[in-house]
């Protein structure tokens, strides 16, 4: 079988140029926690995942030095927060390495999400997003294949 077998065709996307804040908004409601980056031209450009968003929140210094937690302001986090809300995506986002086409096999997406360490995969058609394949996609998949007769 092959991707576009499997996929889901709905991914969410969101543009470079869209702010923090609204991603934040549209997190709470999307089915896999990865929302896609795509540029002008719909072309898929990135990724934004909730530890993309937690990264930016976090100070650099404390990824050197985790004893600087302890001398941290109790409001720095809320405080953040609110300073971050106008960044755009293309600050925040990941650039995309892994992908699938929609006539890859699926063993290439379950390998590419092993190797590396990715939960969700997207699947593209001449540079733009057309689905999404997820470990639980796979975990589906496996299901069907192991009751089929």
């Amino acid at each position: 079988m092959k991707i576009r077998d499997i996929m889901d065709p709905s991914p969410d996307i969101i543009r470079t140029s869209d702010t923090f804040e609204h991603l934040i908004k549209i997190l709470n409601e999307v089915k896999y926690h990865v929302v896609f980056v795509v540029d002008k031209e719909e072309k898929l450009v990135g990724i934004v995942t909730e530890g993309d968003i937690i990264k930016v929140l976090v100070p650099k210094y404390v990824t050197v030095d985790e004893s600087l937690i302890s001398v941290m302001d109790v409001n720095y986090f809320e405080r953040k927060c609110k300073e971050c809300k106008d960044l755009t995506i293309n600050e925040i986002m990941s650039k995309t390495t892994s992908l699938v086409r929609e006539e890859d096999p699926i063993i290439k997406a379950a390998a590419l999400m092993v190797v590396n360490k990715i939960h969700t995969i997207p699947v593209v058609r001449e540079s733009k997003i057309v689905g999404i394949v997820s470990r639980l996609t796979l975990i589906k998949h496996i299901t069907k294949v192991l009751t089929e007769h």
